[in-house]
């Protein structure tokens, strides 16, 4: 049997831990990535792994708000307290980067959220340090402080400006981890398949992804209205088009989304169209009349059954994140 290869984000939080206990010297750690990457979440499944092996970490990171696809602006995770504030938005204030604004109170309080972790952390996160720290403005006075402790500096970094950072800041011989390169999916532990179904239990209206009859997905809100172990349950018209796309091809995906959170969760599975009476009858409400008005004896009433597959989910605030096989469950 091969051995087991370690994971490149394993390997990285093996050589933090190392120079945070130090039995190696400290060294600046560059997470890189271009724009859309996913710096600030490969950032967040590794605060999160170092926080499991105990490590004392602060500073902050800046995940995007989103409305819908569109990024709207960031936000900012005290990482010592994990309190999330406003950070940067679209209504001009007090700096401009980018197409974003950021006021100086949010630009002092990452200050802050520094300047405290440098003391006390043994990791410290800063995100990001761009073209604003380069022209000496943002965090550029943060990134100098954390660089000149004894903490260990986990500093994001644009791909096309890592040399420029290392020349303003003289940082000799980082180690530079590719943001992809902690997007490698692993296998949820125990607590991970926990995880999943609380993202999943908490959310009961996610969106039913089918394949449509023109080769494209098509996604609809639905409502969970049972799930037993693996087996998802929802009531709808049996003349309704995810019917006819499911009879066509059972596979769906059931996607979960807490934007509030950051957290998501996927069921990928089959979908079956169920002709069970008594089961129709005991999940029936009564506020469903206005869709079928001869209750649960309608015509038209039938159930959707879907039976998991494999799961994947993503619990925001802390970068957790895994595969789930819900065969076994």
């Amino acid at each position: 049997m091969e051995p087991r290869r370690t994971s490149p984000l394993k390997s990285l939080v093996d050589r933090i831990l190392a120079m945070a206990s130090g039995r190696a010297a400290v060294r600046p750690v560059l997470l890189v990535g271009a724009i859309g990457e996913g710096k600030t979440s490969a950032g967040l499944r590794l605060l999160s792994l170092l926080r499991q092996s105990g490590v004392r970490v602060g500073g902050f990171l800046a995940p995007r708000v989103l409305k819908g696809d569109e990024t709207v602006g960031y936000s900012l995770i005290d990482l010592a307290t994990n309190t999330t504030h406003p950070f940067a938005g679209l209504e001009p204030n007090d700096v401009r980067v980018g197409r974003f604004f950021v006021s100086q109170q949010a630009l002092a309080m990452a200050d802050r959220a520094a300047t405290i972790a440098a003391t006390g952390a043994q990791v410290v996160f800063l995100d990001e340090v761009g073209r604003l720290e380069l022209g000496g403005g943002g965090h550029a006075t943060a990134v100098r402080r954390i660089l000149a402790s004894a903490a260990v500096p986990v500093l994001l970094v644009r791909a096309g400006l890592v040399d420029e950072v290392q020349r303003a800041f003289r940082i000799e011989r980082p180690i530079v981890f590719r943001a992809r390169d902690a997007h490698d999916e692993s296998a949820a532990s125990p607590a991970g398949t926990r995880a999943f179904w609380e993202i999943v239990d908490s959310l009961p209206y996610p969106l039913l992804v089918t394949l449509g009859e023109d080769g494209y997905p098509w996604s609809r809100p639905m409502h969970v209205v049972d799930r037993n172990a693996n087996r998802l349950w929802f009531a709808t018209s049996r003349a309704s088009r995810k019917v006819r796309q499911i009879e066509k091809d059972p596979r769906v995906t059931v996607l979960f989304v807490d934007s509030a959170r950051f957290n998501y969760a996927a069921i990928h599975g089959e979908a079956c169209v169920v002709a069970d009476s008594d089961r129709g009858r005991t999940l029936w409400r009564d506020e469903w009349r206005d869709d079928w008005p001869d209750g649960p004896g309608d015509p038209d009433y039938v159930l959707l059954r879907v039976d998991g597959i494999r799961g994947h989910y993503l619990r925001g605030t802390t970068g957790e994140a895994g595969t789930v096989d819900l065969r076994q469950e």
